[in-house]
């Protein structure tokens, strides 16, 4: 072997080892950044309309017992909880509604039976043996309209809170006598009463008790995604302390066009939309205060009547 060959062979030598010193010093994995990014999986957090859990419950639509029996067996009222298609009865049994031989109020409000909505219990004491339930009640709602409520009742409050862009989550919406809440991106309530009721209606619902209300729910968009409004077609008000005198309410004045707890005096000056009141129901309104319902009848009416005198 010449120099120059032996040369050549040490030089591959040296190349060789030093590649094989290199392979066997590297770690056999890298550690990637974007796999490691992909396992830390940041925590889960609820969607802004997740069901939780509320307590709003014991709220009762109730009916007066029409058939023609003895007392304690007839002669009472038909209460049902709603949004619930069984009422737990004072004997133990699950009907569709139960009767009791009467409302304890408690101290509550006296409202119109037809037009409320009662929070409270069933319990047994309709007699000496208990045989028969009754309605004790905790709280008082009354209706604005004269409207038959829907299937479906909601309690709707304002949270408070307002945001940049829409639609923005801002009310809270439970459905009585189950679990169910969410947030909804707005209430609308005009058409569902008249403007009288509607004042009341916004002071309540960023109020504690909120407003009860059935209607429908809508989808709305904008900037900030999607979600749904309600639109009330029928709502409750509750009725404080303040209505409890509850004398009841009388048509006078000279033309029987006021409505009042007691007889009035007023200019006898004939006028043609007193005609309107003659048909038009007397009674508590949801402020607690007497007044004429304000149907679409009355409404109507009045705006044919003052249309003539124009």
């Amino acid at each position: 072997m010449n120099k120059l060959t032996y040369l050549r062979a040490c030089l591959v030598a040296a190349i060789l080892g030093c590649l094989c010193f290199v392979a066997f010093s590297t770690p056999t994995s890298i550690s990637n950044p974007l796999s490691e990014q992909k396992k830390a999986v940041p925590p889960k957090t609820p969607a802004r309309d997740e069901t939780t859990t509320t307590d709003e419950s014991n709220y009762f639509t109730v009916r007066r017992d029409l058939r023609r029996c003895a007392s304690p067996m007839c002669g009472g009222y038909f209460v049902k909880l709603v949004n619930q298609a069984q009422t737990r009865c004072a004997n133990g049994s699950n009907m569709a509604e139960c009767y009791v031989v009467r409302i304890d109020w408690n101290g509550q409000p006296e409202v119109e039976v037809e037009q409320a909505l009662l929070r409270g219990s069933i319990t047994s004491g309709g007699n000496k043996n208990g045989k028969y339930g009754v309605l004790s009640v905790t709280e008082s709602w009354q209706r604005t309209g004269k409207d038959n409520p829907g299937d479906t009742f909601y309690r709707v409050r304002d949270l408070g809170l307002r945001c940049i862009a829409a639609p923005c989550l801002s009310y809270s919406q439970a459905k009585l006598n189950t679990a169910v809440n969410r947030t909804i991106a707005g209430v609308e309530l005009e058409s569902a009463a008249a403007s009288d009721d509607l004042k009341s209606a916004y002071t309540a619902l960023s109020g504690p008790d909120g407003v009860i209300a059935n209607g429908k729910h809508i989808p709305v968009s904008g900037p900030a995604g999607k979600a749904e409004s309600f639109q009330a077609t029928q709502f409750f008000l509750r009725v404080t302390g303040k209505a409890a005198s509850q004398k009841p309410c009388v048509k006078t004045g000279c033309g029987g066009q006021i409505c009042a707890e007691e007889q009035v005096f007023s200019t006898c000056i004939y006028r043609s939309e007193y005609d309107c009141y003659k048909k038009a129901a007397c009674e508590r309104q949801a402020n607690g205060e007497c007044g004429f319902t304000k149907t679409a009848e009355l409404t109507s009416c009045l705006k044919q009547k003052g249309k003539r005198m124009g």
